[in-house]
């Protein structure tokens, strides 16, 4: 019989319930006439791009050819050929996330375009770097009376930086094209509600400011910085939903997403993970992945990005305190987990990247615990020569009718085979809280494109049957589906 095995990860309040997890796998739904409705495909590995300062990796920015890198307290760029410069500059800090925009190339004969400046925040200043121009190759640190210090975020539209400072409820904008430059008039309180702004993004052309509990919706007044903020609130638009984590709010796929809180009676209140298309924020999470989250240690230096590959779009959010790393596919609508390989044993931890670009037709990462930068890519099945594991753990099989203990004679896992590597099963007859020890079958020879997977005599079960599946050869990873014998 045909058994449930292919989906995405659930972990339910009780493993008894449902357990099913899928580690660096994710699902994906074929059309109607197919062999199988859904199956699960491996993630990307990756291969070492370049190594930039020695240091961790805490921001990545794509502009004019170059990708920017901020590794420990330097700033370095990256050719397309991988070559990576000298330093260009030296932030104050060396280590934590950092904000990293530009405002663009300016263009000769047109007055009032562009501005050649990369800026990079790091909590407690604001960088310019020259790319072009007159200036090219000059690093300052911004400074000024209008200068409020301390950003937590930053972003940029129509022509100006603009950014968040920590414990306030005010948001600032530079001068026009120009990140040196911040009137002390160029700021504006957020006040639809009281609480803290957390972060700013630009969707739509217009800017969202998201707070503790709330967010609202400005759009661009044309008003000059000498006499003012340029943004003003949309009329009734403050929304109800906040964030604990400023870094887990990013753009994708047309829209964006960020990890998000509710107000109640004590504060905030976890719902999940919010998508935002268009004015209407939707929470993407189940309660059984909120649940999760909710155990982990901290959640506020939670950080996402988006990309998309292969026909789909993924939120990749990383828990770092809680050392985790989650996907959501915005075509299929589910979550699966990423993990790294950090050493023998082998457990389920976070993904290597800490930040990402597009850059030069890859997508690349770079690694929160050193200096490397890694084009993370499908078809490659390792993780910088490391083991890439891929786990499925699938639904609990069980008598539906009378709850009577069954057998197993055989269990089959139907996969692409001929990709010259191995798989483990192991399975659970306790509803999830133990495992039996792996054991291993032939996903056949390179070429081999016939045969089947098959484990045969797996016993009996009181309480149900859950299979487990690992892969960790360097190989080709694509589950169909499975089927068993079943005797009660």
């Amino acid at each position: 019989m045909n058994i449930p095995f292919c989906g995405p990860t659930y972990n339910a309040v009780s493993p008894n319930l449902n357990c099913s997890r899928s580690i660096n796998l994710y699902p994906e739904i074929a059309p109607e006439g197919s062999k199988s409705r859904m199956a699960m495909i491996g993630t990307p590995g990756t291969i070492l791009l370049t190594i930039a300062g020695g240091k961790i990796i805490r921001g990545m920015h794509v502009f004019n050819g170059l990708l920017y890198v901020t590794a420990g307290s330097g700033l370095y760029s990256v050719s397309p050929s991988g070559a990576v410069s000298a330093s260009l500059g030296t932030l104050a800090s060396s280590a934590g996330r950092v904000g990293m925009k530009d405002n663009g190339l300016s263009v000769s004969g047109i007055a009032g375009v562009g501005g050649n400046q990369l800026m990079i925040t790091d909590g407690y200043n604001g960088y310019i770097y020259y790319t072009a121009g007159t200036q090219a190759g000059t690093f300052l640190t911004v400074s000024g009376n209008g200068w409020p210090g301390n950003p937590t975020s930053l972003e940029f539209l129509d022509g100006y930086f603009i950014i968040a400072v920590a414990g306030s409820m005010s948001v600032f904008a530079s001068n026009l094209y120009d990140g040196t430059t911040w009137n002390a008039l160029s700021t504006s309180p957020v006040s639809g509600a009281t609480d803290i702004v957390q972060t700013v993004i630009n969707y739509a052309q217009q800017l969202w400011i998201i707070k503790q509990w709330t967010m609202e919706v400005w759009y661009d007044t044309g008003t000059s910085p000498a006499q003012g903020f340029p943004f003003s609130r949309e009329s009734g638009a403050v929304i109800d939903f906040g964030t604990p984590a400023p870094w887990s709010a990013v753009r994708g796929g047309n829209s964006f997403f960020f990890l998000a809180t509710v107000r109640n009676n004590d504060g905030g209140e976890l719902v999940g993970a919010v998508q935002v298309t268009g004015y209407t924020p939707q929470i993407s999470t189940p309660p059984a992945i909120v649940f999760q989250w909710n155990q982990y240690v901290s959640i506020s230096d939670a950080f996402g990005y988006c990309y998309s590959e292969n026909g789909h779009t993924f939120y990749v959010l990383t828990f770092p305190s809680a050392n985790a790393t989650w996907a959501y596919d915005m075509d299929t609508k589910m979550w699966h987990e990423r993990s790294t390989w950090t050493g023998s044993p082998y457990a389920i931890g976070r993904h290597v990247g800490n930040c990402y670009a597009f850059f030069n037709g890859m997508h690349v990462v770079g690694d929160y615990g050193n200096g490397n930068i890694y084009q993370m890519k499908s078809g490659i099945y390792q993780d910088n020569g490391q083991p890439l594991v891929s786990v499925r753990t699938a639904q609990v099989l069980f008598d539906k009718n009378d709850q009577r203990e069954i057998s197993i004679p055989r269990l089959i896992v139907d996969m692409e085979m001929g990709v010259g590597g191995g798989a483990t099963l192991s399975w659970s007859k306790d509803g999830g809280h133990t495992w039996s020890n792996e054991h291993p079958g032939s996903m056949g020879m390179m070429g081999q494109y016939y045969g089947r997977m098959a484990w045969r005599k797996l016993g009996r079960f009181q309480y149900g049957f859950i299979p487990r599946i690992t892969i960790s050869d360097p190989c080709k990873r694509i589950i169909l589906g499975a089927y068993a014998e079943v005797n009660s």
